[in-house]
């Protein structure tokens, strides 16, 4: 067996798979990101309630964040820390469903901006984010909670990403709200 020379077939079917992955990449890309990246105007960071508004109409509002207690059967909580939960809605007044199969959101706390990890709780129907589209002239709203340092609720930062291709992320800040959450 020949170890320092590769037959010519596997060569020619490498540089298909390459060839493939690129078109398909370039494929997606132009299907996926209509031409443009959507970005934001306005202040680059907002305060809880207030509405970011794209290029393309979509619109995110973030509400107060509020504390909450999850169940004994949840993920991503640790003892000690707080759960923090934030409802996000998306207004699409455009005139095509609008897909949330890409949607991100991230939080993070404190002044170093710590990562915060996320929380499923199934008992209490937490965790699958938004799921489908949002039709014309629709609104959807789905609720996301992190766990967070008790000492780290006192600035938080929840980015939101509408589409991860086509959208920038836009940021919310503020404290958490001393009202006490969903329990």
């Amino acid at each position: 067996m020949d170890t320092i020379h590769r037959p010519r077939a596997h060569r020619a079917g490498r540089r298909l798979a390459v060839y493939l992955a690129v078109a398909s990449m370039l494929t997606l890309g132009s299907t996926a990101t209509a031409g443009a990246v959507q970005h934001v105007a306005g202040r680059p960071t907002l305060t809880w309630g207030e509405t970011r508004t794209y290029d393309d109409g979509l619109q995110v509002t973030v509400a107060r964040p509020t504390a909450f207690t999850p169940s004994a059967t949840s993920a991503g909580h640790r003892s000690g820390h707080q759960a923090v939960a934030w409802k996000i809605t998306l207004k699409n007044p455009t005139g095509e469903p609008f897909e949330t199969a890409l949607v991100a959101v991230y939080a993070k706390y404190g002044q170093a901006g710590e990562q915060a990890e996320r929380v499923f709780d199934t008992a209490k129907a937490i965790g699958s984010g938004f799921e489908g589209s949002v039709g014309p002239g629709r609104s959807a709203t789905a609720t996301y909670v992190f766990d967070i340092p008790k000492a780290g609720t006192d600035l938080l930062d929840l980015e939101v990403v509408p589409h991860v291709i086509t959208h920038d992320g836009a940021h919310w800040t503020g404290p958490l709200s001393p009202r006490t959450g969903r329990g």
